[in-house]
């Protein structure tokens, strides 16, 4: 893992909940509120699969599931 990525996924960093619909089965995973929402931006350009955002989740309740490839989402 390189130095951002530590960065990106270190405890106390903003992780946010996401919920993404996709042909009827939904996955919940947790990422960074910066890929989340560069995720959004993205699902912007086209609506394939839906989405649900949630903010206000203590991270004593948030998922150990990290978005798959998060990283990819990180940056501008």
């Amino acid at each position: 893992m390189t130095k951002p990525d530590r960065a990106m996924t270190a405890p106390g960093h903003r992780d946010v909940h996401l919920r993404i619909w996709l042909r009827g089965m939904v996955f919940d995973y947790r990422a960074t509120a910066a890929a989340a929402r560069n995720l959004i931006q993205d699902w912007h350009r086209k609506h394939w699969y839906t989405i649900e955002f949630s903010v206000r989740v203590t991270d004593g309740h948030l998922l150990k599931n990290r978005l798959p490839n998060e990283r990819l989402f990180s940056g501008p």
